[in-house]
């Protein structure tokens, strides 16, 4: 049976998540389903108060939030295609300096852009929205794990697996995203905030109206409960 966890942003939900599994004997949840409403609603204090790294846990919110979505301010006059780019070279120059770390070679966003030789699974989801005449509830899903290249783990990255991007009527767009493994003291906030910046940007270059974010975590776990307590204290 599923768990389910609401909130009205991305930190009202991770915190109810995080509390169900402060509140697990084993700190471990299988199928826990987040709900949140306003996935774009977001309050830049975040980045430093719930930062993993107060609490002496591994990673940087921002960092986390940045490798699904860079978020960079688009330039004026700046087209897509420009914008892809800049965001990959960034990431892509941040990797090479060893100031991020993939297990796996690359970024999330990097893959949307460009998985196994793939097209730009962004771009195909914006041409789609604005291109299709009957949507008809349409499901559009964009890859982040790939068969080939992927070997199978028992933890470790890749660990979200794909988003799915649900039209829905009067222009709506909800957000799916599935996890393998979801560690919520380092990685589940920051994933939500990335998936928030997502769902805007698609949103907004089709002309719909962003809306929930539902994240299906396999096996959601916390690796250090106390940390993960002393987070959610902040």
């Amino acid at each position: 049976m599923a768990s389910i966890v609401q909130g009205t942003d991305v930190l009202q939900a991770w915190c109810n998540g995080a509390q169900l599994l402060s509140q697990t004997p084993d700190h471990a949840i299988c199928n826990l389903i987040t709900e949140v409403d306003d996935p774009i609603l977001c309050n830049p204090e975040w980045y430093r108060r719930f930062d993993p790294k107060s609490v002496g846990a591994d990673d940087r919110l921002s960092v986390v939030a940045k490798v699904l979505f860079p978020g960079l301010p688009r330039r004026q006059g700046e087209a897509r295609p420009a914008y892809y780019d800049r965001c990959t070279t960034m990431l892509q120059r941040a990797l090479n300096q060893k100031r991020l770390h993939s297990s796996w070679g690359s970024t999330y966003f990097q893959r949307l852009v460009s998985l196994d030789g793939s097209e730009n699974q962004i771009e195909r989801a914006i041409r789609v929205l604005t291109t299709w005449q009957v949507r008809a509830e349409a499901s559009i899903v964009a890859h982040t794990s790939c068969p080939r290249i992927d070997g199978l783990r028992k933890r470790g990255s890749p660990c979200l697996q794909y988003v799915e991007v649900l039209w829905g009527r009067n222009g709506v767009l909800d957000l799916v995203a599935v996890y393998r493994n979801h560690d919520f003291l380092n990685k589940a906030l920051g994933n939500f905030l990335g998936l928030g910046r997502l769902l805007q940007f698609i949103a907004a270059e089709s002309g719909k109206t962003p809306g929930r974010l539902v994240c299906h975590s396999i096996h959601a776990y916390s690796p250090n409960i106390g940390k993960l307590r002393a987070l959610m204290a902040k």
